[in-house]
C-alpha cells in the first residue's frame, strides 16, 4: 500500500514541476523531494525521468482520446460532437491545469513516440470532422485541417489562461469556443476543393 502511495505522489510531484519548469528543467532529485520520498523509491517505479515523463503524457493523452472516442459514438451530430468534446477539453483543464499544461509542454517531445495505432485526440476530432463532411453537415474540408482548426481554438484560449492573459474557469467559456471551433470548420470547407 505505501508502493502505491509513493507512485501517486511522484506522479503528482511530477506532473506539477514539469508543468512548471518543464521536464529539461526539473531533476529526478527535485521530483522525489517534492513527493517526499526517497529518489530510491522512485526509481523502484520508473527507470528515469524520461520514462516517468513518457508515461505521465502517454497514460493522460491516450486515455483522452478514448474519452473523445466515447463522445463521438454517444453524441450524433457534428455540433453536438464539438460541443461535447470542447466541453471535455475544458473541464480537464479546470479540473487539472498542471496536467493540461505538462500536456501542452512535453508534446512535442513525446508526440513522435505514439504509435500510429493509438487512438489519440487529434484522431478522434479528425474523424468527427470526417464523419460531418461525410453527413452533409460540413462542406468537404481536410479532416486534419478542420481537426487542428478545433484544437486550436481550445488550446490557444487554454495557453492564454495559463499566462495569465484569460481569467476565470474555461468551462465558462464552452459554448463560445464551441461556436467559434465549428465556425472555423465551416470557413475552412469554404475554401477547400
Amino acid at each position: 500500500m505505501r508502493s502505491i502511495g509513493a507512485k501517486a505522489k511522484v506522479e503528482r510531484a511530477a506532473i506539477e514541476l514539469f508543468a512548471a519548469n518543464s521536464v529539461d528543467g526539473v531533476s529526478i532529485g527535485e521530483v522525489a523531494a517534492h513527493a517526499g520520498v526517497s529518489q530510491g523509491a522512485l526509481y523502484r517505479h520508473y527507470r528515469s525521468k524520461d520514462d516517468l515523463a513518457w508515461s505521465l503524457f502517454a497514460t493522460a493523452y491516450l486515455r483522452m482520446g478514448t474519452e473523445l472516442g466515447e463522445i463521438r459514438s454517444r453524441q450524433r451530430d457534428f455540433k453536438t460532437r464539438v460541443g461535447a468534446m470542447v466541453e471535455h477539453f475544458c473541464a480537464l483543464y479546470d479540473r487539472d491545469p498542471a496536467l493540461f499544461r505538462f500536456m501542452l509542454i512535453a508534446q512535442h517531445d513525446l508526440l513522435p513516440r505514439v504509435r500510429p495505432d493509438q487512438r489519440t485526440p487529434v484522431d478522434e476530432v479528425a474523424e468527427a470532422v470526417e464523419d460531418a463532411v461525410r453527413s452533409g453537415e460540413v462542406a468537404p474540408v481536410n479532416p486534419l485541417a478542420g481537426a487542428a482548426a478545433i484544437l486550436g481554438v481550445i488550446l490557444q484560449t487554454a495557453v492564454f489562461h495559463i499566462y495569465g492573459r484569460l481569467a476565470g474557469a474555461l468551462s465558462l467559456r464552452a459554448a463560445s469556443l464551441t461556436r467559434a471551433a465549428i465556425a472555423a470548420v465551416e470557413a475552412l470547407g469554404q475554401g477547400e476543393p
